[in-house]
């Protein structure tokens, strides 16, 4: 089975690229577990994510707030308008903002 995140690691951030157009429980579950071993700043890109059910956003947010408290940086990238109203609904904005690809050049 392919993995649905591929890991790019750039010096004290790491980008995890979503591989899938839907995220779910299951692959909310698979991208908290790319997470394990994180950077100071990690950053979850989006682009090719069209669809992300409220199973979904739970277990992301879930994974998003734990991994603040534990003191990680996070944010996201390529996000859709659609969703970004969503997390700043559920508040995942607060702990996870989004973030420009141009951006990430600062923090190399």
């Amino acid at each position: 089975m392919n993995s649905i995140v591929k890991r790019e690691e750039l010096g004290d951030v790491v980008v995890l690229h979503i591989r899938t157009t839907s995220v779910d429980a299951v692959s909310a579950g698979e991208i908290a577990a790319a997470c394990n071993d994180m950077r100071p700043i990690t950053v979850l890109n989006f682009s090719e994510v069209s669809f992300i059910n409220s199973a979904g956003i739970s277990a992301l947010l879930k994974f998003v707030v734990a991994a603040r408290k534990a003191g990680h940086k996070l944010f996201a990238m390529n996000v859709s308008l659609h969703h970004q109203k969503i997390f700043k609904m559920v508040e995942m904005s607060r702990f996870m903002p989004t973030i420009e690809e141009g951006d990430l050049a600062s923090y190399r």
